[in-house]
């Protein structure tokens, strides 16, 4: 008989499949221009409409960034596991076991973890966001350049620039595969590396996420926790807070809630995720660095 694992970060295998199409990146140079949020004279809030000074506006960024095509290449092609290897035939329990334990260890070194269930898949945080420090470190530092002649020098500052960059970035989910050059579907969880997000300029909660945690980790700016609800994902971070910020409490520290979705001040999230928080339905995953 044959064993069809289904996978994870609130999907499943069994879902209808959408094949991406192959995307050449011939890119050497690209422009970013975004503007900062967090800039913005706020009065107060009703509810999630933020009331602004009349005449307040927010400050404006470019950056130009070189993306190597390689580099993008081969983060893609690193990350996630090929759809034949969640199907297997299996003899008994224990046979089935070990069949489970052995994929296990295959999907770890692409990204992709199985969870205690054993028919369920989701993304490697760490995985992802540490492969990726190295090969984006010069992007965030280019966007730490471009914050510092903005005269930010505040870590706060500094964090509120890179948030609001990803924030730029247009939402969009991702497929649940991809098609890799031998045609094979190419499970990822539903979610992109940060390269591949940056060069598409776009992603979703858990691409736009690790994005921002990969630029800010990669030049030692912060630390970063995530937030995982059922259908979203936060990032978090470790900075001096205000009395308006929107926090969690994690190993003894207050640490100040971001939304990288679309544009939203750090510290500020939806009132209805923020719910959830409040509730505790959450799970915080912790960002080696």
């Amino acid at each position: 008989m044959s064993a069809k694992m289904p996978r994870c970060n609130t999907f499943f295998i069994v879902l209808t499949l959408t094949a991406s199409q192959n995307v050449v990146f011939a890119m050497n140079q690209t422009t970013f221009v975004w503007n900062d949020i967090n800039t913005r004279e706020v009065i107060r809030w009703e509810g999630d409409t933020a009331i602004v000074r009349q005449g307040s506006s927010m400050r404006d960024f470019e950056c130009k960034v070189n993306i190597k095509s390689s580099d993008v290449e081969h983060a893609i092609d690193s990350f996630g596991i090929p759809k034949a290897w969640t199907t297997f035939t299996y003899t008994d329990e224990k046979d089935l076991l070990q069949k489970q334990k052995y994929l296990q260890e295959k999907a770890e070194n692409h990204g992709i973890k199985l969870l205690d269930e054993g028919n369920r898949f989701s993304v490697d945080y760490n995985w992802v966001i540490n492969q990726s420090e190295r090969p984006i470190a010069k992007v965030a530092k280019r966007i730490r350049s471009a914050a510092r002649k903005k005269n930010y020098r505040s870590k706060r500052e500094l964090v509120g620039c890179f948030a609001s960059f990803v924030q730029s970035l247009n939402y969009r989910v991702p497929s649940d595969y991809r098609i890799n050059d031998e045609g094979e579907k190419i499970l990822t969880a539903g979610a992109m590396v940060p390269l591949e997000t940056l060069s598409k300029k776009w992603g979703d909660c858990d691409s736009k996420s690790m994005l921002f945690a990969a630029l800010v980790q990669s030049i030692d700016l912060v630390d970063v926790c995530f937030i995982v609800m059922d259908e979203h994902l936060f990032a978090a971070v470790n900075v001096k807070t205000t009395p308006d910020d929107q926090t969690i409490r994690h190993n003894g520290k207050d640490w100040i809630l971001i939304e990288l979705t679309d544009y939203w001040p750090i510290g500020r999230v939806p009132l209805e995720r923020l719910d959830d928080v409040n509730l505790g339905n959450y799970k915080i995953v912790e960002l080696s660095n």
